[in-house]
């Protein structure tokens, strides 16, 4: 929510309460100015007097804002998590931006593993390790996957000093061969 968003929704709030105080003192009778006879004055002063009709559209927009801002949420792309390890020194975070790099290094040195899309989770310290990649059609899937979940585990926790608790590989498509022309 940006600071706009965050002023209105404030002064929004501030007159919402003020208005629940005012309805809440009402039925007590006690305040000469929340008398019947006065409601009665304000409301008949407030015929014909517009800038009301304009107080009551900007609640309303503001309003609707809140509820469209709330029902679509935040669209921005997905929460960035971090590792956090604490040394002698303070505190270390490492973005799951920073594994994710880490991770794709390794799969891109790999011949016949193409497109690798890589998701990092971290779960209480631990990561999970998701990729997602085409192959070419002249390599051993198993072998190569294996040895690629062996080298993507060994390489984060030697950059990382975290543990993989799993690296899982998805294999979606076989690439087309591409050919040398002589």
């Amino acid at each position: 929510m940006n600071i706009i968003d965050r002023l209105i929704l404030t002064i929004y709030t501030f007159c919402l309460a003020v208005l629940s105080i005012l309805l809440m003192l009402f039925p007590f009778d006690q305040f000469d100015f929340l008398s019947i006879n006065s409601m009665t004055g304000y409301l008949e002063s407030m015929k014909g007097n517009y800038v009301y009709s304009i107080v009551g559209l900007a609640f309303l927009l503001v309003s609707i804002r809140f509820l469209v801002s709330g029902v679509k949420g935040n669209k921005k792309s997905k929460k960035e998590a971090f590792l956090i390890r604490h040394t002698n020194f303070g505190e270390l975070k490492i973005s799951t931006q920073t594994v994710e790099g880490l991770v794709e290094s390794v799969a891109n040195k790999f011949t016949g593993i193409k497109n690798v899309k890589t998701t990092v989770n971290v779960f209480e310290g631990v990561l999970t390790i998701y990729l997602k990649g085409e192959v070419s059609p002249e390599i051993n899937i198993p072998e190569t996957t294996i040895e690629l979940q062996d080298k993507v585990k060994d390489h984060v926790e030697k950059c990382t000093g975290v543990e993989v608790s799993e690296v899982r590989v998805e294999i979606s498509s076989v690439t087309a061969p591409t050919r040398v022309v002589k």
